[in-house]
């Protein structure tokens, strides 16, 4: 049975675990408000402060996710018609320091991965953002025998059409995967957030509808690349520990879909499960990310990097503090 807004016991567990009601300090950022706001049906400005983080649901008796009843709502509205863009980080050239995180990627390099053990989805950060990433991951592999299947020509998750409810755009996107990973074997992402789309959005977005079943087949499917090591290839991923290097869990991450809020923390040191404040686009216009990180700046104190595995938190932290620390992918640091 579906859960809904109503099912809310008001216990307010979930109040301190909010990024947006942790810093604007009031009831409606805060996922009880929202829940009233939204079973009520009144419209505020404060349900699109929501993150969708899912912290919420983390600590929740009844398991609610206020991020999933929004989704609903939003993904079955028509929405806004935008541009697809099939690599959402050219965005980036219209900020003054994004463009100079722009790595271009060569096709070239990837051209001897057209069958494999496994998929790999080549997003837009693991392209242009954190490369030596899967370089690193697929020299790992190769001592164990193992081989990727990387498809070319692949597209973004799709996440920032999220943000804009461009549901029609969302699905062109969604429905390019079913393509690139068609055969029935697992897919591995490198981003938290296309983890998240993959495994919760695109099952929502499609719900009813007669593709329904092959989105949840892949979303069954599809693997966090550190749980993936662990659970399907069965190495045990090590990483570089060091006292100035400090490792970033994001939310995507902490909820139930992966197990690596326990993994991290018995693999690693200075580990923070800080909230980045997110990439929502509609929030940067506002200057939300720019207000909450003062939340997470703190904890960069003697630090020479700060190592995350989301292209947003990678965004965020790229252009919001000055070097040192330098921002890696967990991967490029894995020995």
């Amino acid at each position: 049975m579906k859960k809904s807004p109503e099912d809310c016991l008001h216990c307010g567990k979930c109040i301190v675990s909010c990024p947006s009601y942790r810093l604007f300090l009031n009831e409606n950022f805060s996922p009880r408000g929202r829940n009233l706001l939204f079973s009520r049906n009144f419209d505020s400005i404060a349900l699109d402060f929501c993150l969708f983080c899912e912290n919420c649901k983390e600590v929740c008796p009844q398991g609610l996710s206020f991020p999933e009843f929004y989704l609903r709502k939003v993904l079955k509205e028509k929405g806004y018609p935008w541009p697809y863009l099939s690599d959402s980080l050219t965005l980036l050239y219209f900020h003054p320091e994004g463009k100079k995180l722009y790595k271009k990627f060569s096709p070239e390099s990837i051209k001897f991965f057209k069958k494999g053990d496994f998929y790999i989805y080549l997003s837009c950060g693991l392209k242009h953002l954190y490369p030596q990433a899967l370089f690193n991951f697929l020299e790992k592999i190769k001592a164990f025998g193992f081989k990727a299947h990387i498809p070319m020509d692949q597209d973004c998750c799709g996440i920032i059409h999220v943000t804009l409810k461009a549901r029609e755009t969302l699905k062109k996107f969604a429905i390019k995967k079913l393509g690139y990973f068609e055969e029935k074997k697992p897919v591995v992402t490198f981003c938290a957030t296309c983890y998240w789309m993959l495994k919760r959005v695109y099952p929502l977005l499609f719900e009813g509808e007669k593709e329904e079943e092959e989105f949840i087949s892949l979303s069954e499917r599809t693997y966090f690349v550190s749980d993936f090591m662990i659970e399907y290839l069965n190495i045990e991923p090590s990483f570089k520990k060091n006292k100035a290097i400090l490792y970033h869990l994001p939310c995507h991450l902490k909820n139930d879909l992966t197990f690596q809020k326990r993994t991290l923390k018995k693999l690693l040191e200075n580990v923070s499960e800080t909230c980045c404040g997110s990439a929502k686009l509609t929030l940067w216009v506002r200057g939300f990310q720019k207000e909450y990180s003062k939340f997470w700046k703190r904890d960069l104190f003697g630090k020479s990097f700060i190592a995350t595995a989301c292209t947003g938190c990678y965004l965020n932290f790229s252009l919001q503090i000055r070097r040192p620390p330098e921002i890696k992918h967990w991967i490029e640091l894995i020995e």
